[in-house]
């Protein structure tokens, strides 16, 4: 008989009952042994739970018992091997199939008679019954310390570092945090702050900066279940030292409730609509479908309502060809040439981290000042009067510096080259594969008009379109 070794264990069932890979496998080679069989392979799984069959090892086994390379498989038991009655069910299918035997070494299971599959099948209710018992009792724990303001584990957001399992602001990357807030609430949409983000070196996606501004944690409020089935717990009070203020991030929500109203804008099935401004006129132009034709086109406002201009009527599919192909990588001189407000990097932007830096520094140090002024007030140590006189200087001072530093994270988004070669290569890559509203929200996140025209030497005539003439960008 050749037989299949399964072992398995998870951290927490090594430490609790001693199930270790070493003493499962002991048990069952002297099994397999005493019955005189071959050992065909073993599969082992270390720190996996079997809550289901989605696990590496359990999926080669099967796999191999499809093809019939074992007679039967071998485990210390049968919780080792599944915790769910219809995973257990599924296997013994599988294995019946195949005419392929189970054998626990400490348990007496017969399969092959009505019994024993009743048996077999009522321990694995009782195991699975124990593994849902434990993750209810788990989730318990895990909703009281939510309540109470407790971390349930995890790693710190980015802005913060854990220390004796407390967050502590991470100086170094709170700044960038500040600068995120600051930046949306100003206007900026996400693909923008990330392209900011990207020239300090700090690669965030935009799922990740989504999921930031809609983070309580960085306002000092701890939040809980936030991706799972169950409503999300967030601590009333302050748990830890908080990066941005409560109406900052109050605001920010306020803004990220208003774009999910105008959901339905968004997702135009005209990316470009927004943008485009008339070269001729100066008008916007929208978006028009033929429904003869099965075709989007865009039209000048203007001729669309008052026929003031004579902008031809262009397809899309004319203005997408025009876009990408100034926008490739190749012709990166072409698009700076067509940028209007396009600035190259200065020493001046380089210094802005440092400026903002050693601002923070100076505010944290008017912050130290100040409370030590208010335990000596607290103490007695001196009067109320003299608090106010000491603090005064401080509070004017902190202002200022508050001030600046929201100025210098609210500037405008300045790339290099480097920075515009990499966002048309990211652009042309997944163009084709993005949907209407990830093209638009890209359109409308890194320019602010795209000036578009037509040949002047164009004619209507029945099947012609004209081609369309990019004239000039400007970003956002």
């Amino acid at each position: 008989m050749r037989v299949a070794v399964y072992a398995r264990v998870s951290t927490d069932e090594q430490f609790r009952e001693g199930y270790s890979i070493d003493s499962q496998k002991e048990n069952i080679l002297n099994f397999v042994k005493s019955q005189a069989w071959e050992v065909y392979d073993f599969y082992v799984e270390e720190g996996v739970s079997a809550k289901n069959l989605k696990r590496p090892s359990i999926q080669r086994l099967i796999h191999d018992a499809i093809e019939r390379k074992f007679d039967v498989v071998v485990f210390y038991k049968l919780d080792r091997l599944v915790r769910s009655v219809s995973d257990l069910d599924s296997l013994l299918q599988l294995f019946d199939d195949n005419k392929i035997a189970i054998r626990s070494v400490t348990e007496p299971f017969d399969t092959t008679t009505a019994i024993g599959r009743f048996l077999i099948t009522l321990v694995a209710a009782i195991a699975q019954w124990e593994r849902e018992t434990i993750s209810e009792r788990v989730v318990v724990n895990m909703i009281k310390k939510a309540n109470l303001g407790e971390r349930n584990g995890g790693r710190a957001p980015y802005g913060y570092s854990l220390k004796e399992g407390k967050l502590t602001i991470n100086e170094e990357e709170a700044r960038f945090v500040k600068d995120i807030f600051n930046l949306y609430i100003s206007g900026k949409g996400i693909r923008s702050i990330v392209l900011y983000l990207n020239q300090f070196n700090v690669t965030k996606d935009i799922r990740t900066i989504s999921r930031m501004l809609d983070n309580p944690v960085y306002s000092g409020r701890l939040r809980w279940a936030n991706n799972s089935k169950m409503d999300s717990i967030i601590s009333e009070e302050l748990t830890h030292p908080p990066i941005i203020d409560q109406d900052l991030y109050e605001q920010t929500q306020q803004i990220r409730n208003q774009r999910a109203k105008e959901g339905k804008k968004a997702t135009s099935p005209y990316p470009f609509s927004g943008v485009l401004k008339c070269a001729r006129c100066g008008s916007p132009l929208s978006g028009y479908y033929k429904k003869a034709r099965g075709s989007k086109h865009y039209v000048c406002i203007a001729k669309k309502n008052k026929g003031t201009c004579d902008l031809p009527m262009f397809t899309e599919n004319a203005l997408t060809n025009a876009f990408l192909k100034i926008l490739l990588p190749d012709n990166v001189d072409q698009f700076l040439n067509l940028t209007s407000n396009f600035q190259m990097k200065s020493p001046k932007d380089e210094d802005n981290g440092n400026t903002i830096k050693e601002l923070e520094k100076e505010l944290s140090n008017i912050k130290s000042r100040k409370k030590n002024w208010l335990l000596a007030l607290g103490n007695g140590v001196i009067s109320q009067e003299e608090y106010l006189t000491m603090t005064k200087a401080d509070t004017k001072n902190e202002e200022v510096i508050k001030e600046q530093l929201s100025g210098l994270s609210q500037q405008s988004v300045v790339l290099d080259k480097d920075s515009i070669l990499n966002l048309l290569l990211s652009l042309n890559d997944s163009w084709t594969s993005a949907t209407y509203y990830e093209k638009k929200s890209f359109i409308k996140d890194i320019f602010k008009n795209i000036l578009v025209d037509t040949p002047s030497d164009y004619y209507r005539a029945p099947g012609k379109t004209p081609t369309v003439i990019i004239k000039e960008f400007t970003l956002s």
